[in-house]
């Protein structure tokens, strides 16, 4: 799956795989086009100020400029400049540490651990709300886990508290929630009422759902799950679905994606390779071989494309200009039960070696305040200007720019080696463009394909069921043609 690429100038690289039909790829500029050596020793000639070579291509001195130059609506993307105070009007709730699951692969020990505090809970719901108000926005708030199953009288405590307070205040609550959606019947029923999006894990059939995301007492849950995402279908709540991808899953990736497909209307699926910390790292698990996961996402995706489904991949993206690979640098809000703020889902217990790195402040266990440690935060965002920067020679630095923070942190590599979620970004970015080139547009789920899918879906990305204001909008893919 050798994906070979050289750079031209800072903002245009030259991409192919093994070094066959090279693409011409501007991905500031949103250009991407099939060209052949002729035109890429003139355009090389061109970029140096050789206004014969750009007459020659049909290009102006000023058309060979624009590959250069920073677009102007990038540069506040590549260099935001972030508020000076800390008034987020979105917040993720990590309400509880315990989980109605016990997956062998949880990256953050879900199940061992204690509930939020109130005063926490309440000062946190409490600061994001004013912040909301008095910027005349909604308050969004998801909650991650743990799983709220775990603590549901309390769950619904929590609910009741921020509707009520929503409602004197005047702003519109919109909540979110990350879930193995192992819910009772009335349950599912009860967040198909109050959530507005959801991302529901499910890993594929029984036979691979179930040896991997069972109960506290070792029972399949797939079932319960499915039903979950009946009543959020019979309500018409927008959600997606994770898949989680280990070395001995994966051989049957295809089949699990057909599955999901026929037996739910998510319109996106998102298949995401192994993380190896937690309780993943004592666990007989494995994590896929860079090469053997993107032959079977490829076989997979041509599977959920046939069910009119988008199969996507964390870094494999085209839409645009990215400062870092997710919105932790801004930084995101987030209150772990012991009242730690984290700008990372992953990075959740006390103990954990990274805390580090993304915990920035705290909230007292009086719920007296909300306390930010501004050198961390500053910390948090240099490092992700860092990581972007380091990866500057690689065309796919403005897809994910530096990629996951948590994970390259906490996978050190030795001398040369080239990191394995480098390899499948870079190959799906490059199957992106390809199909982008060919007129299948590969950010879009196409028209359902077969006689058994249920598909009513509308925008397929985890940004926009789990919408961030600190994500850069959508852009179209890029365009191109072949000279």
């Amino acid at each position: 799956m050798d994906t070979c690429w050289r750079t031209l100038n800072k903002n245009v690289f030259l991409v192919s795989r093994d070094g066959s039909r090279p693409l011409l790829y501007a991905p500031l500029q949103g250009i991407a086009m099939e060209v052949n050596a002729a035109f890429v020793q003139r355009f090389e000639r061109a970029l140096q100020g050789d206004a014969d070579s750009a007459n020659a291509l049909g290009m102006e001195a000023a058309g060979i400029e624009k590959f250069i130059q920073t677009p102007p609506n990038a540069r506040h993307l590549l260099d935001p400049q972030w508020p000076q105070t800390f008034e987020p009007a979105s917040a993720t709730i990590f309400l509880t540490h315990k989980c109605t699951l016990r997956c062998s692969y949880c990256y953050c020990h879900g199940g061992e651990g204690a509930d939020m505090p109130w005063p926490i809970f309440e000062r946190a719901v409490r600061f994001t709300l004013d912040n909301a108000r008095r910027q005349k926005r909604d308050l969004r708030l998801s909650f991650h886990g743990g799983d709220p199953g775990a603590c549901w009288p309390y769950f619904q405590q929590c609910i009741a508290f921020i509707e009520q307070a929503c409602g004197e205040a005047g702003v519109k609550p919109v909540l979110s929630i990350g879930t193995n959606g192992f819910y009772a019947d009335a349950q599912a029923e009860y967040l198909a009422k109050h959530i507005d999006n959801a991302t529901v894990s499910i890993d594929g059939s029984p036979e691979v759902h179930d040896l991997c995301r069972a109960t506290a007492a070792g029972q399949p849950s797939l079932e319960r799950t499915l039903r979950t995402v009946q009543a959020f279908e019979a309500n018409r709540v927008p959600y997606s679905v994770r898949m989680t991808v280990t070395a001995q899953s994966l051989p049957r990736l295809a089949e699990s994606v057909d599955f999901i497909c026929r037996h739910t209307r998510t319109p996106a699926i998102r298949a995401e390779p192994l993380y190896a910390r937690g309780r993943a790292t004592a666990s007989a698990l494995g994590v896929p071989d860079p090469a053997q996961f993107v032959a079977g996402f490829r076989q997979a995706s041509a599977v959920a494309r046939q069910h009119g489904r988008l199969l996507t991949y964390s870094g494999a993206r085209i839409t645009g200009v990215f400062s870092s690979f997710c919105a932790y640098p801004a930084p995101t809000f987030g209150v772990t039960p012991e009242g730690n703020l984290t700008c990372c889902y992953e990075v959740l217990h006390p103990g954990d070696p990274l805390r580090d790195p993304f915990f920035y402040g705290h909230v007292p266990a009086d719920g007296s305040g909300i306390c930010v440690d501004e050198t961390r935060v500053a910390a948090i965002r240099a490092g992700a200007r860092q990581r972007r920067e380091a990866c500057a020679h690689c065309f796919c630095v403005f897809a994910c720019a530096g990629d996951c923070a948590a994970k390259t942190m906490d996978e050190p590599l030795e001398g040369s080696e080239t990191p394995g979620r480098c390899q499948i970004t870079r190959a799906l970015v490059h199957d992106m463009l390809r199909a982008a080139l060919e007129g299948d547009n590969p950010l879009q789920p196409p028209p359902a394909a077969a006689a058994n899918t249920r598909s009513d879906a509308s925008c397929p990305c985890e940004e926009c069921a789990q919408p961030d204001p600190a994500l850069p909008p959508h852009p179209h893919p890029p365009r191109g043609s072949a000279p």
